[in-house]
């Protein structure tokens, strides 16, 4: 298995909007990376976190990568529902990864962690406020490498 960081960006956007678009009929409302306004009431986006790697053994090593995976809802003074329907989501996206937890052969295996979520945020964002819920995908990936220099 090679390292590919954007593969598992665009395996991850694509499961992120495909649970979207399931649960909220929302098409193109999740961005690799930052969007600088968000593309729908409801939406999410996908950036490359931290990475670590490690010997593993002789010629071989492993990569732990984190992925941050943000879902977004314009409140709009209905925070109830952007709550409930963020809750859903969560539990959908979550479903999603553990049901391939190679992300399409991407990597070895993921996990899913939300404690970034414990106190919930709501943030402007060009004159709107949204609830954030940021959940961080931890991936694992292997490769060789020559031992001999």
């Amino acid at each position: 298995m090679a390292l590919n960081s954007v593969a598992i960006l665009e395996q991850l956007k694509t499961t992120l909007q495909a649970v979207i678009t399931a649960e909220q009929g929302i098409a193109d409302a999740v961005t690799i990376g930052v969007p600088e306004t968000p593309p729908a009431k409801l939406f999410g986006y996908v950036t490359l976190g931290s990475q670590s790697t490690e010997r593993a053994a002789t010629a071989l090593f492993e990569r732990t990568t984190r992925i941050m995976v943000m879902l977004g809802y314009r409140v709009n003074g209905a925070e109830a529902t952007a709550e409930r329907d963020l809750a859903e989501l969560v539990d959908a996206f979550v479903a999603a990864i553990y049901t391939d937890l190679s992300l399409g052969g991407a990597v070895l295996s993921a996990t899913v962690d939300s404690s970034a979520a414990d106190d919930p945020d709501y943030q402007l964002r060009v004159g709107q406020e949204y609830r954030e819920y940021p959940m961080i995908v931890s991936v694992l990936e292997r490769g060789a490498f020559d031992p001999t220099p």
